[in-house]
């Protein structure tokens, strides 16, 4: 008489297999491949890319699955296992994209401004108001703020810039009133909120939404951008805005070099932190470039720090350039010397 198998026993193997098909609840970070930014900024009547810019990027495998999470780590390099994005963002999938849009709208109009006065010209700047970019998931009233405002007034005060922004919600305490004037569907809209009931570390006053500017420029119609919209958000300006500023200038920055690189960047040139550094380098090293340009560190986020780290522990073959403005990025591209086999 054949032996039959213990009830018990199939079903935890079936509860071992069906598991295998439930989201853990985690995102996996890979190394993408940087994106050649080429024929992504185009420049008419100016020169073309001596060498290759490349923008890098966090492959993402989101909520996954537990055998792909294994089988990721066993054979993937730099791959980071984090909470899942969409788990903690109470964020519609229309309105995240339209976020993305935004970012990358204005990582545009940044690279537009900056390269132009970079070569010597005076383009015309306009603060149009601010958009939200981050609530506070705690924060009562972030249902008076849509992700498609525009903040153009504190209490009736105009906005003249981020500072100005930052210091009339500083002068105010933890859970005061405060009126904002919204830009909503294109009509002017009054919304009554109270600030966060905490402070921040630095003991300051928060609003409970955060917000960048919204900026236009007057327009050089010799630049055009070619399906730039889908490559991301603001992680690419500093990348983008040195692709057209190679194309814009006389001499070439790249002298035949591959260079790839990562941050965000400042209406005035400022060079900022981002995140998934460590997958960054790794893509640009397997990809075969061979400069990488990475924010300098800040009090919050050791950028430098992590990829100079992650270059040695992966025994990577690149060479590390730290930057805190687009002045420090254009003088360390001019440095560079002319690659061996360059025609």
């Amino acid at each position: 008489m054949k032996r039959r198998v213990p009830w018990i026993v199939v079903v935890i193997l079936l509860m071992i297999i069906g598991s295998g098909f439930i989201p853990t609840g985690y995102d996996i970070l890979l190394a993408g491949h940087p994106i050649n930014l080429d024929e992504f900024v185009q420049y008419e009547g100016g020169s073309e890319l001596d060498g290759d810019l490349g923008m890098t990027y966090v492959s993402t495998l989101e909520n996954t699955i537990w055998p792909f999470m294994i089988i990721t780590l066993l054979i993937e390099e730099g791959v980071e296992i984090v909470p899942a994005y969409s788990e903690y963002v109470e964020m519609e999938i229309e309105d995240l994209d339209y976020q993305y849009k935004q970012m990358m709208e204005q990582s545009k109009i940044k690279a537009e401004y900056i390269a132009r006065g970079v070569i010597g010209e005076d383009p015309k700047l306009e603060l149009l108001g601010f958009y939200p970019v981050h609530f506070l998931p705690d924060w009562t009233d972030k249902n008076q703020v849509k992700v498609t405002d525009l903040l153009i007034e504190l209490d009736g005060e105009k906005l003249e810039s981020y500072e100005h922004l930052d210091q009339l919600i500083v002068e105010k305490e933890a859970g005061e009133s405060t009126t904002l004037t919204l830009l909503r569907d294109g009509e002017t809209i009054e919304v009554e909120v109270t600030t966060y009931p905490h402070k921040d570390y630095y003991g300051n006053t928060v609003l409970g939404v955060f917000f960048e500017e919204v900026f236009e420029t007057s327009k050089d119609e010799n630049i055009k951008w070619q399906n730039i919209e889908n490559l991301g958000g603001p992680s690419a300006g500093l990348m983008i805005t040195l692709t057209l500023l190679d194309k814009m200038m006389e001499e070439s920055l790249l002298k035949g070099n591959a260079v790839a690189g990562t941050g965000t960047i400042t209406i005035d040139g400022e060079v900022g932190s981002i995140g998934g550094v460590k997958q960054k380098v790794i893509g640009a090293a397997n990809a075969g470039f061979d400069y990488f340009i990475v924010p300098l560190d800040d009090e919050w986020e050791n950028n430098e720090t992590i990829a100079r780290r992650t270059i040695r522990e992966e025994d990577l073959d690149i060479e590390l350039i730290p930057v805190g403005t687009i002045e420090d990025a254009v003088t360390a591209l001019e440095k560079l010397p002319e690659k061996k086999g360059r025609e």
